[in-house]
């Protein structure tokens, strides 16, 4: 089949190739001879006749020009019988290296664009110093307070250990009591009960064991300047002996002080207060 319509092809081409050779030589009509008697000048004004046109006839087709079209596409349309092989898919086109683009940040640009200027010297703030001023006070507190705060104190990791201040501070009742002391033997302390009353100073011998048994006990006064003024009474009468007692223990108060601490370390410090002394409060201080 395949050298059938090869062998129809090869015919088709000569075929055409012999109807283009015998086509007829365009004729040159310039290079006719015009007869001058033969030619007639028609007026300016000369119109042609109407006349009704004559049917026209259908040009006969050229059969030398029609020819070789024929075999023309003959030949087209054998070609396009023949079937054409199937063309190879071509592998997709690589896709190109990315362009590596060297991008730099604007501050980089800037500092080789903008003039060098120089600008001063800003020392850093020192903030752990900064927060390191805070101070509190802690006081009055008696020997059995201090010795349990200073138990807890260590937990807090001071960098400076507190500042102590100590005062002595009278605890007691607020009362005075005037006593005077025993004589030699209890007859002569029994004979000066009675001279005394016999005076206008009552007075009784103390029987509760303890520092001041056997003393005479003349009085006791809520206020210290009553019991002075009976002191100063005796004193006049003879008795210069009468002493004053102040109900009450002189106790030693210390005053603790806690400086440079920073906010964490001040937390602490008041969460040991509330845990160990609550009715002690912390006060701020300078």
């Amino acid at each position: 089949m395949k050298w059938f319509i090869g062998t129809l092809l090869v015919l088709n081409l000569f075929t055409a190739l012999y109807g283009a050779l015998k086509q007829k030589p365009e004729t040159d009509i310039h290079a006719q001879d015009v007869n001058a008697a033969q030619l007639k000048l028609l007026p300016a004004d000369w119109k042609p006749p109407q006349a009704s046109a004559p049917l026209a006839s259908a040009p006969l087709p050229d059969v030398a020009s029609s020819a070789p079209q024929a075999q023309a596409a003959q030949v087209a349309s054998a070609t396009a019988a023949v079937p054409t092989p199937a063309k190879e898919e071509k592998a997709p086109a690589k896709a190109a290296d990315p362009v590596k683009v060297d991008v730099k940040p604007a501050s980089a640009v800037l500092a080789k664009t903008a003039p060098e200027s120089k600008l001063p010297e800003v020392k850093p703030v020192d903030t752990k110093a900064a927060a390191a001023n805070l101070c509190y006070s802690w006081g009055g507190l008696d020997p059995k307070q201090l010795e349990r705060v200073q138990g807890g104190v260590p937990l807090l990791k001071l960098a400076t250990p507190p500042q102590a201040s100590v005062v002595d501070e009278k605890r007691g009742s607020g009362k005075a009591w005037v006593f005077y002391p025993p004589l030699a033997t209890q007859a002569e302390t029994q004979t000066l009960v009675a001279e005394l009353k016999g005076k206008g100073f009552d007075s009784y011998i103390v029987q509760t064991a303890g520092e001041y048994k056997g003393y005479l006990s003349m009085g006791l006064f809520s206020r210290e300047e009553g019991a002075q003024a009976l002191v100063k009474r005796l004193k006049a009468a003879g008795y210069d002996k009468a002493k004053v007692d102040s109900r009450g223990d002189v106790v030693k108060v210390t005053t603790l002080t806690f400086r440079q601490l920073d906010d964490a370390t001040a937390e602490k410090l008041k969460a040991l207060q509330k845990r160990l002394l609550p009715g002690k409060p912390l006060a701020s201080c300078r």
